[in-house]
């Protein structure tokens, strides 16, 4: 990747020397300035549009395309697969910006720099901040239109709210319908056990993993409600391994999420997820997702 990188700042660099390299007048730089700014227009539109085809359209869909996102050196193919997705997640962004600017390299290439701060607003609810942020576009003019061959996103990111807690929507309440005993066949040979307890607002629970009339796994779990942020905090723990910290809420009357607590402040980007749903009071089905994809889907049963 870096390679390519380097490549392509050649071949920047070297077509700029090249055929382009006749002086550009300041009134052929303005007209260029101008060109270029109703794209960048174009593509902040779309992105507090929340249209992911808006914002991307003048992305050239090249193996050359580079996008480096805070360190991240992305392909265009992979910009799309990471950030397609998180555009279905949100509600709008707001792009302000505090300064900008057009650098005329000649005719056909032009670097757009700039100062500005996002804030994206998320249809769960909760807001995340980008407070600084600049970007950088390089433009070619390929076929008559301006192109973004190579951008940059770099940022310091916050999250600035959450979600009032739902009325009609009472986590703690919500959340005692997994109270009870219940089993999942697991894997072959495998039977999932779990129990949970109430405990204050929240819920004690055991879970154990029996392969062949055998417990293989067995561990506690501590769900406690966390008023602030209208969420559960999942505490729990295996024999032999270490802490490990989950989040869980319900986004409607029977449906739910769990997502690793480290992402809380941007679920839509957590590593994995598990959706889950009670078909009935008797019976939930959980799919497990990792990196946008369904892997494996469980069932539970009520035991009693």
């Amino acid at each position: 990747m870096k390679t390519r990188l380097i490549l392509l700042v050649l071949l920047i660099v070297s077509f700029s020397c090249g055929t382009n390299n006749k002086p550009v007048s300041d009134a052929q730089k303005e007209k260029i300035k101008g060109d270029v700014k109703e794209v960048v227009n174009t593509i902040f539109k779309g992105a507090e549009e929340a249209n992911f085809e808006m914002a991307t359209e003048p992305w050239l869909d090249s193996p050359d395309f580079v996008l480096i996102n805070n360190g991240m050196t992305l392909s265009y193919k992979e910009v799309v697969d990471a950030f397609k997705p998180l555009f279905g997640t949100l509600l709008n962004q707001k792009v302000t910006i505090v300064d900008e600017e057009y650098a005329v390299l000649d005719k056909s290439t032009v670097l757009y720099t700039t100062n500005c701060k996002s804030l994206m607003n998320f249809k769960d609810g909760h807001s995340t901040l980008a407070d600084p942020e600049v970007m950088q576009f390089m433009f070619k003019k390929i076929n008559n239109r301006w192109k973004v061959i190579y951008a940059v996103d770099s940022y310091v990111e916050k999250t600035v709210k959450y979600k009032e807690p739902s009325k009609e929507l009472n986590q703690v309440e919500l959340m005692k319908q997994f109270l009870g005993s219940w089993k999942c066949d697991w894997a072959k040979d495998t039977t999932a056990f779990y129990e949970g307890k109430q405990y204050g607002t929240g819920l004690d629970c055991f879970f154990k993993f029996i392969t062949k009339g055998k417990i293989v796994m067995e561990g506690k779990q501590l769900r406690g409600y966390d008023r602030n942020i209208d969420k559960f905090i999942f505490s729990g723990i295996m024999k032999g391994t270490d802490i490990n910290v989950f989040a869980g809420w319900f986004i409607s009357k029977n449906k739910y999420q769990f997502i690793p607590y480290n992402d809380i402040s941007t679920p839509e980007m957590a590593s994995w997820k598990i959706d889950g749903e009670f078909k009935t009071p008797n019976l939930i089905v959980e799919t497990t997702i990792i990196n946008n994809k369904p892997v494996k889907t469980d069932t539970w049963t009520r035991v009693k």
